[in-house]
């Protein structure tokens, strides 16, 4: 006895779409790891220059030379903000990372890992932004 009704598709057509989710120009499931060592390095520099700032605008305002600019608070409380999300978000790397199965190509939760990804993309983009400011 038959089935009810049956769903012919080549194979051809379901590699293409597979090929197509995993080799997208913005791979958030295949680059995340190199995405977090990028995010962590970028940021570490984010802090240097955040410090560097500081230390200028204390010293500054110690001497009574100048004053801090609106533009300079609004900067630092950006990468204070910009710190506490990446906190966040990197406190689950490891959780994420272990998701990952075929060296990194495929993930247990595809969803899951997908918006993961794009947050880290999107907090990498932001955290180049800032140190361009800067």
């Amino acid at each position: 006895m038959g089935g009810l009704f049956s769903i012919s598709m080549p194979c051809d057509q379901v590699v293409n779409q597979v090929s197509r989710c995993l080799c997208t120009h913005e791979s958030y499931i295949y680059s995340l790891s190199e995405n977090l060592a990028a995010l962590q390095k970028d940021i570490e520099v984010l802090k240097a220059k955040r410090d560097d700032v500081q230390r200028k605008v204390c010293r500054e305002e110690f001497t009574g030379r100048r004053e801090r600019l609106s533009q300079v608070q609004v900067w630092l409380t950006n990468v204070l903000n910009t710190e506490n999300r990446f906190n966040d978000l990197f406190s689950t790397n490891n959780v994420e990372l272990r998701r990952l199965c075929l060296c990194g190509l495929c993930s247990r939760n595809m969803k899951m890992s997908y918006i993961y990804g794009k947050r880290v993309v999107r907090m990498l983009k932001e955290v180049e932004s800032l140190n361009f400011q800067g």
